[in-house]
């Protein structure tokens, strides 16, 4: 019997310590992430920080963008032993406003950030505080934000990163994201009994990424908007811009832009595009060359003959159509360098139209260039209607952005040849130091070499005696057009007669061409009542300046062998 009670009550215990052992193998086994799970939630509270990404640099090594670190101040009100003082001296510290700083240290909540972004020199200032003051429950996290030297200086160009996301949010930030790495981690605040935070453990890393060096030289850009302000202060438009390229290789060394933002402070700014790459506007006359060249290709165009301009205007499909000045004979060369509507027009309808508007196509036109975030495409529609036709010859009836007449005015320059425009000159892996260059992309051969040939000649002859005079320079030869669009007025639902987009687009030097400019204004005003607003009275001034500064920065000696004379008038357009 007593034998019996042995077995009896050794069976359960054995069965005890097996009910033990399988509970704890499905808590400790079967069930571990999901008690873990619930443990963190119990004793741990999450905090973002912003972790730092790859720098920016300039094509000379000057930083651009670059991640500073920052600390993070926060408290446990509850604990807080003098609130009024800790406010005070904060405020001096940290300088931020007393009022607020207090109004937080009296919040009922377990944990409050005081500041966000604090300069990290300040750290050891803030330590020896909170061991005077022995505010132990006052706190310091290590972060980061993003800091752009230069301040304004190519904002719009590269962008911003987001002070709570730490990622890009516009521009170069927002393309490079992937490489440049960033965004948020976060630390493990633990947790005491009553749910108050004592102690730091790092839950999270940053990820790889790449230090990026730009194709944008820090001076030129500089100078362009240096340039730039003086021209918006003169004729006071609604947008403008001075674009430079490289057409050898298509980087684009600088990108000024009105209006423009300071990346530090961009959430004071309502808006953050960037015009060279966001809008499109219809080119105008810097359409004709281009008309030129499929003429040449098609052998539709004579170089001795005379082509009657109609003394101001020209009638298509029944429309009229107007011109600057009442041009009566011109050569073909002539309706470039003075930019004749009904001359342009008149070698447009001699083309095949299929091949004119595959010509605009294979130039870029009417496709975004994909360089940039959010890139518009323009508008380029194949309408074959003569009138059509004869509208698309001057620019009126379809729109390109900056940067695809950049492009296009860069074959010229480069021997026929349409580029990817390009920002990045190498990345640097931050971890391994290995360096990655882009190569140059070549996307397509657009013009004939003697295509090419004829219009460096006649663009050239448009600054020096054309439509473009008043911007030549004493010093260096320069090749381009200028451009007039009027502008749709919804008031009075037709083409205003006081509201123009104004352009010049070309290279220089002429005759060794190291870089392609555009410049461009949206309504600029005019400083006399009788000027006329166009290309050439507007944009085409500012080359004069821009040119000379960055020739003589870049230490060119002048190529000018003195200017072609004349004996025509310089025109509107």
């Amino acid at each position: 019997m007593v034998k019996n009670r042995v077995y009896f009550l050794s069976f359960l215990v054995v069965l005890g310590f097996l009910a033990v052992i399988i509970r704890l193998f499905y808590f400790q086994i079967l069930n571990r992430d999901e008690y873990l799970s619930y443990i963190k939630k119990q004793y741990y509270t999450k905090e973002k920080i912003v972790l730092p990404r790859g720098t920016f640099y300039d094509s000379n090594g000057k930083i651009l963008g670059i991640s500073i670190p920052t600390i993070d101040l926060f408290v446990i009100p509850r604990y807080i032993k003098d609130r009024n003082r800790l406010a005070k001296e904060l405020s001096y510290i940290i300088k931020q406003p007393y009022s607020k700083i207090l109004k937080k240290l009296n919040s009922n909540r377990h944990y409050v950030v005081i500041a966000r972004g604090v300069d990290k020199s300040l750290k050891k200032r803030l330590l020896k505080l909170r061991r005077d003051l022995q505010e132990w429950n006052l706190g310091l996290i290590e972060s980061s934000k993003r800091y752009y030297p230069l301040n304004q200086i190519a904002g719009s160009t590269l962008g911003f990163v987001s002070r709570t996301t730490g990622k890009g949010m516009e521009g170069l930030e927002l393309k490079f994201n992937k490489k440049l790495g960033g965004g948020t981690g976060s630390i493990l605040l633990m947790k005491d009994a009553l749910g108050n935070p004592f102690t730091i453990e790092k839950d999270q890393k940053g990820t790889k990424s790449y230090d990026i060096k730009l194709t944008i030289d820090s001076n030129i850009q500089f100078i362009a908007e240096d340039v730039l302000r003086e021209f918006v202060k003169e004729r006071k438009p609604k947008e403008a811009l001075i674009l430079i390229v490289d057409p050898n290789n298509g980087n684009i060394i600088a990108n000024a832009t009105y209006p423009n933002y300071n990346p530090n402070k961009y959430w004071k700014y309502k808006s953050h595009r960037n015009i060279s790459f966001h809008s499109a506007y219809e080119p105008g006359s810097l359409a004709k060359p281009f008309v030129l060249a499929e003429a040449i290709d098609e052998g539709k165009v004579s170089f001795t003959k005379e082509y009657y301009c109609e003394e101001g205007k020209i009638v298509v499909d029944g429309i009229k159509i107007r011109d600057h000045k009442k041009f009566k004979y011109l050569k073909a060369d002539e309706i470039i360098i003075y930019s004749s509507n009904a001359g342009a027009i008149k070698i447009a309808l001699s083309l095949d139209y299929d091949k004119f508007y595959k010509k605009l196509y294979q130039l870029g036109f009417g496709d975004s260039t994909k360089t940039f975030p959010g890139e518009a495409s323009g508008l380029l529609r194949k309408d074959k209607r003569p009138v059509e036709v004869a509208y698309a010859s001057i620019g009126q009836n379809w729109t390109a952005t900056p940067i695809q007449i950049a492009m296009a005015y860069s074959a010229i320059a480069n021997g026929g040849y349409l580029l990817k425009p390009n920002f990045v000159k190498e990345m640097i892996d931050r971890e391994t130091g290995e360096t990655i260059k882009p190569e140059k992309i070549v996307l397509r051969k657009v013009l004939s070499e003697k295509s090419v040939k004829i219009l460096r000649k006649v663009l050239e002859d448009v600054v020096e005696i054309g439509t473009a005079k008043k911007g030549k320079s004493e010093f260096f030869t320069i090749a381009g057009k200028t451009g007039t669009a009027q502008k749709y007025d919804p008031k009075i639902k037709a083409l205003s007669n006081e509201k123009f987009y104004t352009w010049f687009a070309g290279y220089f030097p002429a005759e060794n061409p190291k870089f392609t400019v555009v410049i461009f204004a949206n309504e600029p005003k005019k400083i006399r009542k009788w000027e006329f607003i166009g290309g050439g009275t507007v944009s085409a001034p500012v080359l004069r300046k821009l040119v000379d500064r960055i020739m003589f920065y870049y230490k060119q000696k002048p190529d000018k062998n003195g200017g072609r004379n004349g004996n025509k008038n310089s025109q509107r357009d």
